[in-house]
C-alpha cells in the first residue's frame, strides 16, 4: 500500500487540477504561492505540536491534547485552521 505524502508547495501550485480549481475560484496562482510560502516560513519557527514518540509519558494522549489546544487557540484568535 503506498504511503500518503503531502504535496510540496511547488507541486501544489503546478498541479493541473489545483490550477483549474484556482482558476474557477478566481484565485491568483502567484498570490496563492506567496501565501503558502509565507505560512511555511512562519511554521518553521514554531514549536512542533506533537512530541516525538520516544519522549517519556503517553505521547499519544498528550500529543493529541496539544493539537486540540492549538486548534482551540486558533479558533479563539479568529484564525483559520486548515487540514489537508
Amino acid at each position: 500500500m503506498p504511503q500518503r505524502r503531502d504535496l510540496t508547495i511547488d507541486e501544489a501550485v503546478r498541479d493541473p487540477m489545483i490550477r483549474l480549481v484556482m482558476q474557477a475560484d478566481g484565485v491568483d496562482p502567484r498570490a496563492f504561492e506567496k501565501m503558502l510560502r509565507s505560512l511555511a516560513d512562519a511554521q518553521r519557527h514554531e514549536v512542533p505540536l506533537l512530541r516525538p514518540l520516544d519522549e517519556p509519558g503517553d505521547g499519544r494522549r498528550q500529543g493529541l491534547s496539544r493539537v486540540a489546544s492549538a486548534f482551540g487557540r486558533a479558533r479563539a484568535a479568529g484564525e483559520a485552521c486548515v487540514s489537508w
